[in-house]
């Protein structure tokens, strides 16, 4: 029976490798659950089969898309969640980092901190900010440090 060993240069690309996979696991379970506002969506573009009301009338919509850059223009501003039990907790953007594995998607990651208490589950939010208006996004707790509960939400939205 042979024990075969790795070189330095398998042991990094299995790393890597690993690296790619827990993003992608990750992202898989949190891409999903992004929801763009209604103002975002072009006119003509709804799936609702009784707004006919608005037929012939072009909709304008003064709020930004939902981008990387658009985040980036709100660091240290408030993110306001809606939660069923603790009413609203306000958090602050704290960071817009770059996560690229595929050159067809913009992938980032948001890094928001709030009160130590009460901490927000996993799980999908209603959240309003003034740059952004209303959006829902998928947070996942973080650490703790300095008396502050972090969170984390993960992007990737395909370069059209």
């Amino acid at each position: 029976m042979t024990l075969r060993t790795m070189t330095e240069s398998q042991e990094h690309k299995l790393v890597k490798r690993m690296d790619r996979r827990e993003f992608f696991k990750r992202l898989c379970v949190l891409s999903g659950t992004l929801v763009v506002p209604v103002s975002l969506i072009p006119a003509g573009c709804s799936s609702s089969s009784h707004d006919n009301n608005d037929v012939g009338t072009t909709q304008t919509s003064t709020s930004p898309t939902l981008s990387k850059q658009a985040l980036q223009d709100t660091i240290d501003t408030v993110f306001s969640v809606t939660h069923e039990t603790f009413g609203v907790v306000d958090l602050q953007l704290n960071i817009v980092a770059d996560e690229i594995f595929i050159p067809e998607a913009d992938q980032f990651s948001i890094s928001l901190s709030g009160p130590e208490s009460p901490i927000l589950e996993e799980g999908s939010y209603a959240i309003y900010n003034d740059n952004l208006g209303n959006i829902e996004l998928y947070l996942q707790p973080g650490g703790v440090g300095n008396g502050l509960q972090h969170y984390v939400a993960v992007f990737s939205l395909l370069n059209t």
